[in-house]
């Protein structure tokens, strides 16, 4: 049972090393094309990114809005 287990493992590691010889051939228009998916991609990431950051400040500022409507009147002293 363990020699079919390390045939078939052996099996398929030649298959798959049969295929690195091959390379990839793109035309000038897939390399087009792909380049402005990627810069696409690349400037909703940085959207989202933006949006985030926005969301976490606004988050902040309303924390930071309740503490000091919570402690408006009273005094807060912090001892080291």
């Amino acid at each position: 049972m363990k020699n079919i287990g390390f045939a078939l493992i052996a099996a398929a590691l030649l298959a798959g090393c049969s295929y690195g010889h091959k390379t990839l051939a793109i035309s000038d228009s897939q390399r087009a094309a792909m380049a402005e998916d990627s810069r696409r991609v690349q400037d909703d990431e940085r959207a989202e990114r933006a949006e985030r950051r926005a969301e976490r400040r606004q988050e902040m500022m309303d924390e930071a809005d309740a503490i000091n409507r919570a402690y408006k009147d009273r005094k807060i002293y912090i001892l080291h």
